[in-house]
């Protein structure tokens, strides 16, 4: 297990609490609204259920990070609803493969949603879904526990 990805990914899960925790949003800038929409995220589709609302000035679109010499790119949009918000984050670590025993290194509760296999973990009021899809890592980071399963699509 190369130690350089696994501090990367920590990193990425810090950084997504942080993205996900934003409390102040202007709410005349969201979209969407009265139905379910599909969302692809670096080639990962994710379910938005109805009245959940992006907030466009959230988004994080082809990022470049690097950490202990290792690149990667994150994308990422944020969702609302009431006091409901739902951040999705996808991380591409480019030529290093994020599987399920790197994502199982970072912690967590191993947890299977929508029959996608990943670990959970609770941070304060906010949850975090993460796992490993099309060589990348993908996390769900939530104040509502009960909402991860409507935005995954297996």
């Amino acid at each position: 297990m190369n130690k350089k990805i696994i501090l990367g990914l920590s990193l990425v899960l810090i950084a997504v609490m942080a993205f996900g925790s934003v409390s102040a949003f202007d709410l005349g800038s969201f979209l969407g609204g009265g139905e379910n929409q599909t969302v692809t995220i670096d080639g990962i589709d994710f379910n938005i259920p109805a009245g959940f609302k992006e907030d466009p000035k959230q988004a994080k679109v082809n990022q470049m990070n690097e950490i202990g010499g290792v690149t990667y790119t994150t994308n990422g949009k944020i969702f609302e609803k009431g006091s409901t918000y739902v951040a999705i984050l996808v991380a591409d670590y480019g030529k290093h493969k994020v599987t399920d025993d790197v994502v199982k290194n970072v912690g967590g509760t191993r947890k299977t949603i929508n029959n996608v296999s990943g670990y959970i973990s609770h941070d304060g009021d906010n949850t975090l879904f993460n796992y490993a899809k099309n060589d990348k890592l993908v996390i769900i980071s939530t104040t509502d526990e009960n909402v991860i399963s409507d935005f995954i699509i297996e």
